[in-house]
């Protein structure tokens, strides 16, 4: 089974600049605790030029991944059934308009599931081993098509199923790199 990660496209120079409420912890969002929120939907300001073009894709990460309607509902009919939503508002940081709509995607579970063997370490000048080149080993990842990688929880991680279907369906602004593209510099 091949692994792609799943984000936008990046650099994305046309998205908004979102200022994240204090009450998402991009930490603890990444893990995929459950936050706590005071009021839903939440409300996360954009501070947007009036000349500014602003592109509002089917997935922004602003640190936390958001996913548009259509991203959530594509997800859902795949059967994706390991990600807690919570609905978004981004707003206008001067005149409070709503400017889209969006679901912070919480995704649930970190799935230790590397491949040592067929993965790549080195370490840096202070000593640390990091992963510059990984693989997924399939038989650990529970049979989950989306899941966070736990040795780089950053990642969001699909498999070529789910990855097959989300392609024939016309998203704005979303990339699929194959795992074995993944190239960290030490």
């Amino acid at each position: 089974m091949e692994y792609y990660i799943f984000d936008e496209v990046s650099p994305n120079r046309d998205a908004p600049f979102l200022d994240l409420p204090d009450e998402i912890d991009l930490i603890e969002s990444i893990m995929g605790k459950k936050p706590i929120f005071d009021e839903l939907p939440i409300k996360i300001p954009a501070d947007i030029d009036e000349d500014e073009k602003v592109v509002y894709t089917d997935i922004i990460n602003p640190g936390v991944p958001l996913f548009s309607n259509k991203m959530k509902s594509a997800l859902d009919q795949c059967g994706v059934t390991n990600i807690d939503y919570y609905p978004v508002l981004i707003v206008d940081y001067q005149t409070k308009e709503t400017l889209a709509e969006y679901w912070l995607a919480i995704v649930t579970g970190i799935i230790a599931c590397i491949d040592l063997e067929k993965s790549q370490f080195k370490q840096t000048a202070d000593e640390q081993t990091v992963i510059t080149k990984f693989s997924i080993d399939h038989a650990k990842t529970a049979g989950l098509n989306l899941f966070r990688f736990h040795n780089i929880p950053g990642l969001i991680i699909i498999n070529e199923d789910l990855k097959d279907k989300l392609s024939k369906m016309s998203f704005n602004g979303i990339s699929f790199k194959h795992t074995n593209e993944y190239n960290r510099k030490v």
